[in-house]
């Protein structure tokens, strides 16, 4: 199978994997497995997750927004690598036990 990818893509990817000390055949196994893997866990929260009423969403929101007024926010990107930290400690869990 070919798959026909402009040459910046390729370079990245080239360039991901190769930090990995991977194939890039290896990585892209690796994305795919670890997107439906992500999938599967929103799936069950979101299965598990009872829906929030007008209220608690309100509540949710002015919250948020006195929080922001009080500068108590995470920078995004603080937050993304927070988040994909505990993923990878999740995944690394999972492979051992």
């Amino acid at each position: 199978m070919s798959i026909d990818i402009s040459p910046e893509i390729k370079t990245r990817l080239a360039a991901k994997a190769h930090a990995e000390g991977m194939s890039v055949d290896a990585f892209l196994a690796r994305l795919i497995d670890d997107r439906e893997e992500l999938m599967a866990i929103i799936e069950r929260t979101e299965a598990h997750a009872a829906p929030l009423s007008q209220e608690d969403l309100q509540t949710k929101i002015e919250r948020g927004f006195l929080e922001s007024e009080r500068d108590e926010v995470m920078d995004g990107d603080a937050f993304t690598a927070g988040l994909l930290r505990k993923m990878d400690e999740m995944e690394a869990k999972r492979r051992v036990g």
